[in-house]
C-alpha cells in the first residue's frame, strides 16, 4: 500500500445514463496512518465547464486498511451524504499494483445497488474505473474513469 502514498492529480470523465457526460479535475491523496496498515484517503474533484471554470464536483474522505497480503477494505464517506464500505484484492507483479474492490455495504442513499473500483497504479501514474449499477440503472456500468500523475510523495 505504501505505493499509494503521495498527492495525485489528473483528469477524469463521468458518463452514466442518468446523467449528462462531464469531464472533471481530480486530486487525489493517500496520507500514512501511525498503523502501517491504514491509509486515509481524500479524493476531490471539480467539475470542467466550457468557459474554462471550475466548481466542486465530488468529495470524499475515508479510509483504506489492508486485511491481509493480498486483501483490503475501502471505507469512504462522501459530501452526498452516502457512505460505502468496499472490499477486494490487492495484487502486487513487478512495478505494478492492481486493486479491485466490490462494494459491501452503503447508507444514506437508497439508489445504490452496487459499485465496483478498479485502481491501477504503475510508478507515478495512476488510473481508475468505476462502475455502479442503481435503482435506476440496475445493470452494472462504467461510471467513471480518469487517470492521474502522482505530484509529491508523502
Amino acid at each position: 500500500m505504501k505505493r499509494l502514498l503521495g498527492v495525485w492529480q489528473g483528469t477524469g470523465i463521468a458518463t452514466f445514463p442518468t446523467i449528462e457526460t462531464t469531464h472533471y479535475r481530480e486530486i487525489l491523496t493517500f496520507q500514512p496512518h501511525e498503523a502501517d496498515a491504514i491509509l486515509h484517503v481524500e479524493q476531490k474533484t471539480w467539475r470542467l465547464h466550457a468557459d474554462q471554470s471550475e466548481s466542486l464536483l465530488y468529495w470524499e474522505s475515508g479510509f483504506i486498511r489492508q486485511l491481509s497480503a493480498s486483501t483490503c477494505e475501502w471505507i469512504n464517506a462522501q459530501n452526498n451524504g452516502r457512505t460505502e464500505v468496499l472490499k477486494g484484492d490487492m495484487i502486487a507483479d513487478g512495478d505494478t499494483l492492481c486493486f479491485n474492490l466490490k462494494s459491501v455495504t452503503f447508507s444514506n442513499d437508497s439508489r445504490m445497488l452496487q459499485s465496483t473500483r478498479s485502481i491501477e497504479i504503475n510508478g507515478d501514474t495512476l488510473s481508475y474505473t468505476l462502475a455502479m449499477a442503481i435503482q435506476a440503472e440496475p445493470t452494472l456500468q462504467q461510471h467513471l474513469t480518469a487517470q492521474l500523475r502522482r505530484i509529491s510523495e508523502l
